[in-house]
């Protein structure tokens, strides 16, 4: 009996899914400068669509974690802000990954993302120099091969 109980145990207990690779790009941006850091081109050009005025941006980091399904990890960003972000489901049919965010000063977000697609959120947070801060998230199966 003890035997079927601890087998059971250790189903729960284990995942079956494969852990997650979850990459976040930490983002400055500001109306103050044209510069753009190369590698922020193109989430650049996505993030004028909405707001023109921010004309900037700068790469402050780039944090990767392994999440597994159903996990939870909390990223720090610039000014002490946190980035609280769970996998909630693994790939579905179309190859998306669900996840759900807590940006600073925002309400949570769930969404489903194409692997290798970052998926911009632009914060109402600003530093003391009125930078203003932006994220992206890209998800992507840990066994996925490059």
């Amino acid at each position: 009996m003890s035997a079927v109980v601890l087998t059971v145990i250790l189903f729960v207990a284990c995942p079956t899914e494969d852990p997650v690779r979850v990459t976040v790009v930490i983002v400055l941006a500001t109306t103050e400068n044209a510069t753009v850091d190369p590698k922020l081109k193109e989430l650049a050009k996505e993030v004028q669509k909405r707001d023109p005025k921010l004309t900037g941006f700068k790469l402050v980091a780039t944090e990767c974690k392994s999440i597994p399904v159903g996990g939870g990890t909390t990223i720090s960003l610039t000014d002490k802000q946190e980035l609280k972000m769970k996998v909630d489901q693994s790939k579905d049919e179309k190859g998306r990954i669900s996840l759900t965010l807590n940006p600073p000063g925002m309400d949570s977000v769930t969404y489903a993302c194409a692997c290798d697609k970052f998926f911009p959120v632009v914060t109402p947070h600003r530093t003391k120099s009125g930078e203003q801060l932006i994220i992206a998230v890209m998800a992507k199966p840990c066994t996925a091969k490059k």
